[in-house]
């Protein structure tokens, strides 16, 4: 993490708080206090409401509706769960969007499963890896068109030295380049 500015305590004490969380994913047997179970209830729930696709603002208003924390938590619990949870940071952009589809589409055919719908699970897996690319030839990359070299088209033109005004004009270089397709 970056380092803080001065001497913010409250930046230090956020941090120490995300640690805390980080901390408990990844570690097997770290235990949790009450309060710090409950703020991490919150961190996950704001993680599914993200998932399902709502905008920061309504999940700031979701946070705000089902408990009873003011603006300016609500607002530390999403920034949390943004941090604690990297993964929601790359479904904003168009490939995680994608990735956030194709892993809807594997819940639902894993309750397809659990339910012995064996057709839909299918179905729901396939359309997974559409969206994954598993799919898309187009996606191959033709390694051969890169290693070709571009058409480069050499024009004449006269560069000329004239140092003394007694003396005629030398012509030194007389090529120009231009880069095509």
């Amino acid at each position: 993490m970056k380092p803080l500015k001065g001497n913010n305590k409250y930046l230090e004490k956020v941090r120490d708080e995300i640690t805390v969380y980080q901390r408990y994913l990844l570690e097997d047997g770290h235990v949790l206090t009450p309060i710090q179970a409950e703020t991490f209830k919150h961190i996950n729930d704001t993680r599914d409401w993200l998932k399902q696709g709502f905008s920061d603002g309504q999940v700031l208003a979701m946070i705000k509706k089902t408990t009873s924390l003011q603006d300016r938590r609500a607002r530390e619990i999403l920034t949390m769960s943004y941090v604690v949870f990297a993964e929601l940071r790359s479904s904003r952009d168009k490939e995680g969007v994608k990735y956030l589809y194709s892993e809807m589409f594997r819940e639902a055919a894993k309750k397809a499963l659990e339910a012995d719908d064996f057709y839909n699970y299918s179905l729901l897996l396939k359309e997974a890896a559409k969206i994954d690319g598993a799919y898309d030839n187009q996606k191959v990359v033709d390694a051969e068109a890169y290693k070709k070299p571009s058409k480069v088209t050499f024009k004449v033109r006269q560069l000329t030295i004239n140092n003394n005004t007694s003396q005629e004009p030398k012509p030194v270089e007389n090529t120009t380049y231009e880069i095509g397709e």
